[in-house]
């Protein structure tokens, strides 16, 4: 005995928890959606007219209004941000004015003291009056003006890149300012100053990230660097070093201008006052006493006019064809 049987399980009736996903699942399209696309396949969708389109581009340029405005107010500083800055530019303004102040009266009291020196030691010492200047002429504490060479150096972009985005090897770097002072030094340079910071035996050049300092001064470009003395001779000499040399390849390799021309007049300030290192009673010089006298030296000591970094280092050794071989380099105080 048989019997027709469906083969198929009976289905389990429908959850009513379940009838919004079985209406997405079953009609995704809304109907309304559906009744629009319907209409516009048998063509009887009405077409709109010019007050419909003008109402869309009307709603569409009060959102963009509306949308800018929110954004203008987003962007717009807050009162007291504009007050906070008011009050910081005040304060740097009152702290740069005190420090000039300070200056002015550091350069006030150093006159007077070397009036005071010069009354006192005319009479008693002209000897150790005449040794006394030669020293600070030796040590650049004493402004100094003469016939001199001026030596300038720009970076490639011409200051007009951003300086973090610049490449390195298109800067003029510490290095490059270390070997023309010593060449300087070399042609018979009696004071040197660059960007109106005078150097001193004690001088530095050193580099901090991109900035070049001068005795811990940070250096703006162009780089102007300064020689006091014989203008030809000076030249003459330059032009035969390997530093003449090695500015030619800075500027075919890197970009890197420079110029180097002789003046007949030139005035250069005076460095800061030489520091006290070592002292002693003025009676041991006439007791036998012994100890560290004015001649003598610390063995720290740098050697009047020169800078260090330079040697006998040629320019094909620093550059080395590469123009990562630059950038590579540390500066060295």
């Amino acid at each position: 005995m048989s019997s027709s049987t469906d083969p198929r399980p009976a289905r389990p009736p429908v959850d009513a928890s379940m009838t919004l996903l079985t209406e997405v699942m079953q009609r995704p399209l809304d109907p309304g959606y559906a009744e629009v696309a319907s209409r516009r396949a048998a063509g009887t969708e009405p077409a709109r007219g010019a007050g419909t389109r003008g109402l869309l581009v009307a709603l569409a340029v009060l959102l963009g209004l509306v949308t800018a405005s929110a954004a203008v107010d987003l962007r717009a500083p807050q009162p007291a941000v504009i007050e906070a800055r008011g009050v910081l530019e005040q304060e740097i303004t009152d702290r740069r004015g005190e420090v000039e102040a300070l200056v002015a009266q550091e350069a006030s009291l150093d006159a007077e003291i070397d009036q005071l020196q010069t009354s006192a030691l005319s009479e008693r010492s002209p000897e150790l009056l005449e040794t006394l200047r030669r020293d600070a002429f030796v040590t650049g504490s004493v402004a100094v003006e003469g016939p001199g060479v001026v030596i300038t150096l720009r970076d490639a972009s011409g200051g007009l890149v951003d300086p973090d985005a610049a490449d390195p090897n298109t800067k003029v770097q510490d290095v490059d300012l270390q070997r023309v002072v010593n060449a300087l030094w070399a042609a018979g340079a009696e004071a040197v100053a660059v960007n109106d910071q005078r150097l001193t035996p004690l001088s530095a050049i050193r580099s901090a990230g991109s900035a070049i300092l001068v005795d811990l001064q940070p250096l703006i470009g162009p780089y102007r660097v300064v020689a006091i003395g014989s203008s030809d001779g000076m030249q003459t000499q330059f032009a035969r070093s390997g530093t003449s040399d090695y500015l030619r390849v800075l500027s075919s390799q890197y970009g890197i201008q420079s110029s180097v021309i002789g003046q007949s007049s030139l005035e250069m300030p005076g460095g800061s006052t030489a520091r006290l290192f070592y002292a002693r009673p003025v009676d041991s010089l006439t007791d036998g006493g012994t100890g560290p006298g004015p001649d003598d030296e610390p063995d720290d000591a740098a050697a009047p006019g020169v800078l260090p970094g330079d040697g006998d280092v040629s320019w094909e050794d620093l550059l080395g064809g590469s123009p990562s071989s630059r950038s590579g380099q540390e500066s060295v105080e």
